[in-house]
């Protein structure tokens, strides 16, 4: 048998440049080449089938075209009607080889044809393994193996000298054919190399045959090849085994605990629920079958698994009746079970597959075989995929994960008694996925096997569960109900159970109340102490002053000596809340009599109604236990009696709920307003419900309104005397605990008073003075300015004695500008009012008094200033645009020398002002500006600023090397030195600032 991947060739040659090759040399490179394409396609792909080559046996009866074969008979095409045929369709597969089958149809000695849907075999002979194949032999003798044939092939075998008298049709065995298994065969091998006949041998070499054979072979053969061929197919087998496992085990699902109205006693009640805890035995056989094939301790202290939960199950703890957590356990466990028992048809995974497996040969299990969708074939092998192209490699990691939480479940079980909490959970979710229950142990090994994903990420600490202490440090792990619990749609309620109800009660709302829960809590009894209508007055129950007493010490004593049972506590303090309430209801016939005694009457709102939960189940069905409730549910505390008063189950629904009477119900979006607001929405139960708002709770005050079906509360229409005071609300008549303050709204007025302009352009800016006077109570008022220039807001938490505020604008001289100032005013209720001031309207100031005169020197310094050499260079200095005369203006009796600046050495008249030359060819030329002409320049522009510019007053001169310098007055200091070009300085000649 020629198989390739037992050996792997690792290396290979590179060619040289006419080098003789060697046939090693050439084998080495195509074997390493072709056990990389077989590496791949086993390693990174998979092995087995994967798809098609499904099998029939036809019988005389026409078929589609499809299952039709052409023949060729002397040179016609013919169909020949596959009547008594096997048909196999056209398929895909892997051996463990790196062989890629497909059925094929012979077209020449070294070329097949696979382009066609189906093959038809009618013929069938003896198979003799003379390749020694240990796949088909068990103690080195072969099962008997029969091989299939077409009709061609039958043709071309006779024809080349086969003994037509081996070969039988198939009808001849149809009788047996539902026990035979289809096997295909790739029958590999080498020819012995022929000797040459020439001198060129070059096109010779061993033939590389592979001949695929379609097989037939009896089931029994084919399972006992499974467990004793010479060759074992150890994926197969393995695979098959879970296979067989997933038959064998058991369906199982947990019962409801169903409530009706028979349930009256807290005895019946307990029934329901052990009534509903069965199928342990079942459990038992399939998780021990589970954790046999997957190799799982299940240590449970020496018990077996259903001694162990049948003791778990069955009994309730000494200081407890907490059967409703053993059932919830119950409930655990199944959903463990049936999430690993749902894992085991999606194993089919394969990291390094066996190459001995089934290195050349499929099964396709037996003839006519149904492909049903989610039904197994025997003797058929599967596609065993890699895991680049699955997720499924994790599921094997999954199962044992999930049994060994089963078994730390069932160790880790225990008879908890704490304070109450809500933990944020999921519904219709794994039981991963869900917070860890409180009767579970939570130390560190159950955490590591409770979720998969945490776990494979380090992140098994942050589970969330009633118990913390093994949990992340992180708050939002310790105290998650603080943070965001977007992605939680269940609230697990637990430490209630063995509570007197009214302490739950009292503590489950405390904690609504504290995260803002969206849900109710009610009561619901089994049983009255006494029968409807005999109920004794008030007036005839008594209270043993005594007996009071005893309470008290025995709570004390409780306190003092920190008593291990905190249930006995909390139903001792319950009983002394009942007794303390007849003293509430006690009634006397002189109040305010010498004895000092006062009658104080309990507020009807707090006081607990519950209702019969027979009574309830007639009105509302629905009700299921889930230890806890979703948001929008109701969750409902059972208990047996006013003497028996003990939490003993919980249930839920999946909306709001109440007792006999409609629920009313009413939240505002916010507790306080001001009376300026706009009018604010209410959300009410029932949504037609008639909202009324009261003022010490019997004046009713008209701020409802409605307006398309809904109710506002305008705090506009609340009347001046009520502002400040607690505004309460009843729907239909029924008070409700949503409570509101309406404030005053704060008062003010602002007026524009002087403004203070600058003396000149130096100072442009203005000063605004703006009175401000409030009309009611200012203390505690805070005023915030927005001067509408830009500046940050100013604030103020108050005025100065004579309310004046001043703002200085920054402005430009002669430009206008106009702001629209605010003032906010807010009280210490957090109310305000914003007051529009304006608009002011402010200009510049515009005069100019501080100009002195200006000098300008233009001069060319020989030697120090580029192209200074030029004799004949004259210059218009402007101002503004205006060309300046200066002290002595230049006078040109020709009227032909144009500028009024000529830096010429031509000694003409244009160089009459001309200083003497500093050395050489240096020419200087000074102007003097007179205060009255720097005035009228000035006055040109709207801010007072003066632009310089020194332009070329010929058509051809030097510009931008005459070094220029301009002083104020008769400073001795230039404001400006350099080489202009254009303008070149903007000046205030007031101030002396430049732009």
């Amino acid at each position: 048998m020629n198989t390739k991947l037992d050996k792997v060739t690792t290396q290979y040659r590179k060619f040289n440049d006419n080098q003789a090759l060697t046939e090693g040399q050439l084998n080495e490179f195509i074997d390493y080449f072709e056990d990389q394409d077989r590496l791949s396609r086993t390693r990174l792909n998979g092995v087995g089938i994967v798809c098609g080559f499904q099998s029939e046996y036809i019988e005389l009866e026409l078929q589609p075209q499809a299952s039709m074969e052409k023949t060729t008979e002397l040179g016609r095409d013919l169909i020949e009607i596959p009547f008594d045929t096997i048909a196999i369709t056209q398929g895909a597969g892997v051996t463990t080889d790196g062989d890629l089958i497909t059925l094929r149809q012979t077209a020449n000695t070294s070329e097949a044809v696979i382009d066609f849907p189906v093959k038809n075999y009618r013929y069938y002979r003896n198979y003799v393994d003379t390749l020694g194949y240990k796949h088909f032999h068990i103690g080195g003798q072969q099962i008997p193996l029969l091989e299939l044939f077409t009709t061609q092939e039958y043709n071309q075998l006779v024809a080349g000298g086969a003994n037509a008298g081996d070969f039988k049709q198939i009808k001849d065995i149809r009788s047996s054919l539902n026990n035979k298994i289809v096997i295909l065969y790739l029958e590999s091998y080498s020819n012995d190399e022929s000797p040459c006949q020439d001198a060129d041998c070059d096109n010779n070499g061993a033939e590389q045959v592979s001949d695929l054979k379609v097989l037939l072979a009896d089931s029994e053969s084919v399972s006992q090849l499974i467990t004793k061929g010479d060759a074992k197919d150890i994926i197969y087998k393995q695979h098959n085994a879970y296979e067989r496992l997933f038959d064998s085990l058991p369906n199982i699902e947990t019962k409801r605990v169903i409530l009706d109205t028979l349930v009256k006693s807290a005895s019946q009640l307990k029934a329901k629920f052990q009534g509903a805890i069965s199928t342990v035995a079942e459990l038992s056989e399939g998780f021990t079958s589970i954790a046999g094939a997957f190799n799982v301790s299940v240590n449970l202290g020496g018990q077996t698994l259903f001694n162990k939960l049948n003791a778990i199950l069955s009994t309730t703890s000494p200081n407890l009746e907490d059967y409703q957590y053993r059932y919830d356990l119950l409930k655990d466990l199944i959903d463990t079970y049936n999430e690993i028992k749902g894992l085991i048809l999606h194993l089919d995974v394969e990291c390094c597959p066996d190459i001995t497996s089934f290195p050349k040969h499929l099964m396709l299990g037996p003839v006519g075989a149904k492909m049903e969708l989610g039904q197994s074939v025997p003797l058929r092998h599967s596609f065993y995929n890699s895991p680049v192209t699955t997720n499924d490699d994790e599921n094997y990691e999954r199962v044992v994960m999930l049994a060994n939480r089963f078994v730390q479940k069932v160790n880790g079980f225990q008879s908890y008694i704490g304070r109450i909490k809500i933990t944020p959970s999921n519904q219709n979710v794994r039981l991963g996925n869900k917070a860890i229950p409180y009767y579970y142990n939570v130390d560190k090994p159950l955490l590591a096997q409770w979720n998969f994903e945490k776990t494979k990420t380090d992140r098994e600490t942050y589970n969330l569960s009633y118990h913390t202490a093994h949990l992340a440090g992180d708050d939002f792990v310790q105290n998650p109900l603080n943070y965001n619990i977007d992605n939680n749609d269940f609230y697990r309620i637990e430490g209630h159970i063995g509570m007197p109800y009214k302490t739950a009660l009292q503590n489950i709302n405390d904690l609504k109340t504290q995260y803002g829960l969206a849900f109710d809590v009610i009561a619901l009894v089994l049983r009255k102490d006494e029968k409807p209508g005999s109920e004794t007055p008030v007036r005839e129950k008594t209270v043993s002053i005594e007996e009071l007493r005893k309470q008290l010490v025995s709570i004390s004593s409780d306190v003092s000596n920190r008593a291990v049972n905190s249930q006995n506590t909390l139903l001792n303090i319950s009983k002394l809340d009942d007794q303390l309430r007849l003293l509430n209801q006690a009634e006397f016939s002189k109040e305010g009599s010498s004895e000092g005694i006062t009658v104080v009457k309990q507020d009807p709102k707090k006081e607990v109604v519950s209702e019969l939960l027979s009574e309830f189940v007639e009105r509302k069905s629905g009700l299921e236990h889930r230890a806890g409730v979703e948001p929008g549910g109701t969750f409902a505390l059972l208990y047996d009696s006013e003497t028996n008063n003990q939490v003993l189950a919980d249930f839920s629904l999946p909306y709001l709920c109440c007792s006999k009477k409609d629920p009313v119900f009413l939240a505002l979006p916010d507790s306080k307003l001001c009376q300026s607001d706009a009018p604010m929405a209410i959300t009410i139960v029932p949504l037609d419900g008639q909202v009324k708002a009261f003022v010490n709770g019997t004046t009713q005050i008209p701020a409802i309104k409605q307006s398309g079906g809904q109710s506002f509360f305008d705090p506009g229409l609340v009347n001046a005397a009520y502002l400040g005071q607690t505004i309460t609300f009843t729907v239909n008549d029924d008070p409700v605990e949503a409570q509101l303050i309406v404030y005053e709204q704060p008062s003010a007025s602002v007026a524009i008073g002087n403004i203070t302009y600058g003396v000149d352009t130096s100072d442009p800016d203005a000063t605004v003075n703006f009175q401000v006077s409030t009309s009611n109570n200012s203390a505690g008022l805070t005023y915030t300015w927005n001067f509408g220039d830009g500046t940050p807001p100013l604030s103020l938490s108050a005025l100065p004695a004579n309310g004046i505020v001043q703002h200085t604008y920054d402005l430009i001289a002669g430009q206008e500008d106009v702001f629209n100032p605010t003032l906010t005013v807010t009280n210490k209720n957090g109310c305000s009012k914003t007051i529009a001031v304006g608009p002011v309207k402010l200009k510049g100031q515009m005069t100019v008094a501080c100009l002195d005169g200006m000098r300008i020197v233009i001069q060319y310094r020989a030697g120090i200033d580029p192209g200074h050499d030029c004799n004949n260079a004259s210059f218009n200095l402007k101002g503004n645009g205006t060309l300046i005369l200066g002290k002595i203006p230049y006078n040109d009796p020709r009227g032909i020398i144009k500028g009024n600046v000529h830096l010429s050495n031509t000694g003409g008249s244009q160089d009459a002002r001309n200083i003497a030359p500093l050395s050489g060819s240096s020419r200087y030329n000074e102007i003097i500006i007179t205060k009255d002409e720097a005035q009228a320049i000035a006055q040109q522009s709207p801010d007072g600023f003066v632009k310089f510019s020194l332009e070329c007053a010929l058509t051809n001169c030097h510009t931008g090397v005459a070094y220029t310098q301009i002083f104020l007055a008769n400073a001795a200091t230039p404001i400006y030195s350099g080489y202009p070009n254009g303008n070149f300085l903007e000046i205030n000649p007031c101030t002396g600032v430049t732009k």
